[in-house]
């Protein structure tokens, strides 16, 4: 069996999301597909199975622009494709997952 150990620290991750947050508050929220983004690749990259690292090959700019789409379809479909927009967002990511080594 493999192991599968978590190596990233709170104090780095909290420090970018407060200052995520406070962009996604000065741009009005166009920034929130970024904190998303980050997030979401921050987890997955501070990930080892066994001693080899995780490596995320997706781009930021793909996955902005599909967002940006997904989120607008939401508003004017009034939330309804929220849960397509989160279930694409687990399936990009983890399309892009690479074990190094």
């Amino acid at each position: 069996m493999t192991n599968i150990r978590f190596t990233g620290s709170f104090g780095h991750f909290f420090i970018v999301s407060i200052g995520l947050i406070l962009l996604s508050i000065v741009t009005f929220g166009l920034a929130l597909p970024y904190l998303s983004y980050w997030t979401t690749r921050y987890f997955f990259t501070e990930l080892e199975v066994g001693s080899r690292p995780v490596e995320f090959t997706g781009s930021f700019g793909e996955y902005f622009l599909v967002s940006l789409g997904l989120i607008l379809l939401s508003v004017f479909t009034l939330g309804l494709a929220l849960p397509y927009y989160g279930y694409w967002n687990v399936k990009y990511f983890a399309s892009n997952l690479q074990v190094r080594g």
